[in-house]
């Protein structure tokens, strides 16, 4: 199993390195067969050199790639989501938060993980595919107050609205707010909340009681 703090190109200055993985996300999502190093160096601004002294080879550059991209996602996405929190529309807002953060980050990093996932052509992927696809995202809809929708509407139909709604939704716009340039992002940034934040507000009429404003 790839350790992450152990690996040498964590001693690499963070930008530096954040950009040499956001290159390997980028193309590694065309497909592992696709994905050309060449690409990867150019789009990174290193030399080919460099990137084997960190890697080695594409295979291990794409599992490492893989592992960061997993490690990130719990460690600053599935850990700040409040799990405890009933209400699905409160919990899907939080989410909605984050990945709007990470996608700012790293901008390819769920799609890359979900072609990936599709893919199953890495071994590194095989070791701790369990953890993030069957133990953890079952949590987004663990513990869930039906009681909170109206008693006509099932609950279970409800939840499956609202979240492939947000999935759909959010995969869609996220291509929009990719640009470099923070003014560009802040400006779509706020578009997209804004747009959601009135679909929820339509979600939470249509589909949950009076009591819940």
């Amino acid at each position: 199993m790839i350790e992450i703090a152990e690996h040498k190109i964590m001693s690499m200055d963070e930008d530096k390195r954040i950009k040499i993985i956001n290159a390997a996300m980028k193309e590694f999502n065309k497909g592992y067969d696709k994905a050309s190093t060449d690409v990867i160096v150019r789009e990174a601004g290193i030399s080919k050199g460099l990137l084997f002294h960190y890697f080695g080879s594409k295979e291990k550059l794409y599992d490492f790639t893989i592992v960061y991209a997993i490690d990130v996602m719990i460690r600053e996405y599935f850990e700040f989501i409040n799990f405890d929190e009933k209400d699905f529309l409160k919990r899907i807002w939080q989410m909605i938060l984050l990945k709007l953060d990470l996608s700012y980050k790293y901008p390819t990093m769920f799609d890359f993980v979900t072609t990936v996932y599709m893919e199953q052509k890495s071994a590194a992927l095989k070791e701790i595919s369990n953890s993030i696809f069957s133990e953890i995202t079952p949590k987004v809809f663990a513990g869930i107050d039906e009681t909170l929708f109206r008693s006509d509407i099932d609950a279970k139909t409800a939840v499956n609205i609202i979240y492939w709604t947000y999935v759909g939704y959010s995969n869609t716009q996220l291509e929009r707010i990719k640009s470099p340039d923070i003014g560009d992002y802040q400006k779509e940034y706020d578009r997209f909340l804004n747009e959601l934040e009135e679909t929820f507000k339509v979600f939470r009429k249509t589909l949950y009681k009076d009591k819940n404003p």
